[in-house]
């Protein structure tokens, strides 16, 4: 991984011109990770460089997190964006409204795995399972010491015994339950990318679900990770969170001329 600031003026000269789209993840991001996705937030300065950006002509935001479509777009408030929720299982914005059909089925067999997991890691826990219609997450941010090796054992007999269409991965503190062979982030990348005729992109994460959009991406966008880590697929990394205020000001300079 090369640090971005160091190959700032090749990287602006790549996303200077033609219509480009700028994929963010939220958490651990656009804002900074939270104990609980309850109490995470968007600062106002992120906000108003984010509306900014998009004001740019020929440039297209996309907001692509692992949250509930319709939290993630409460949190930013920003209407002329693209939101991508679940990974990119369900996507809006300008003249798009697009779920997958095979996590749409998944929903009640999801609902029902959300009921179970609640039961198994009750208050108390330290544990937070999320139902998000498309996915179910479990939390462990605030895991308590003295639950911490009968969590990690259930959750690896979970996994080995997951129902027949359903499978789980792991994020940020987070395990979460998908429908099998579910689009991930980088299927979302490319798909906008696609109705949008984007003759660039410019990528943005943080967490083990944004290597799938670094990886699509991979020799046709720009790619940066928040933090660097050996054998991300990311092409550049950023110090740290607070960095990504800086880099959304530098690519609405990088787009001055306003390339289409």
């Amino acid at each position: 991984m090369k640090p971005f600031w160091k190959h700032a003026p090749e990287i602006a000269a790549r996303l200077a011109a033609g219509r480009l789209l700028v994929t963010l993840d939220f958490d651990g991001t656009l804002a900074a990770l939270a104990e609980t996705p309850g109490q995470a937030s968007l600062r106002p300065e992120f906000k108003a460089a984010l509306r900014a950006l998009a004001a740019r002509p020929g440039v297209s935001v996309f907001i692509l997190s692992g949250r509930a479509l319709p939290n993630v777009r409460r949190l930013v408030g920003l209407r002329r964006l693209y939101y991508g929720g679940n990974h990119g299982m369900e996507i809006q914005g300008p003249g798009l409204a697009w779920r997958d059909a095979g996590a749409a089925r998944a929903r009640l067999r999801l609902a029902a795995a959300a009921a179970d997991l609640r039961e198994r890691f009750p208050e108390g826990t330290g544990i937070l399972v999320e139902y998000k219609t498309f996915s179910v997450s479990v939390h462990y941010r605030a895991l308590k010491p003295a639950y911490r090796a009968g969590f990690f054992a259930r959750m690896r007999a979970l996994a080995a015994a997951a129902e027949t269409g359903l499978s789980w991965s792991r994020g940020h503190k987070v395990f979460e339950l998908r429908p099998a062979g579910a689009p991930h982030k980088g299927d979302a990348v490319l798909r906008l990318g696609r109705k949008l005729a984007a003759a660039a992109a410019l990528a943005v994460g943080d967490d083990l679900t944004d290597e799938d959009m670094f990886a699509a991406l991979a020799a046709r966008g720009v790619t940066v990770r928040v933090g660097r880590k050996a054998r991300s697929a990311a092409e550049y990394f950023l110090p740290a969170q607070a960095d990504v205020l800086s880099l959304l000001r530098f690519a609405t300079a990088a787009r001055e001329g306003g390339g289409t």
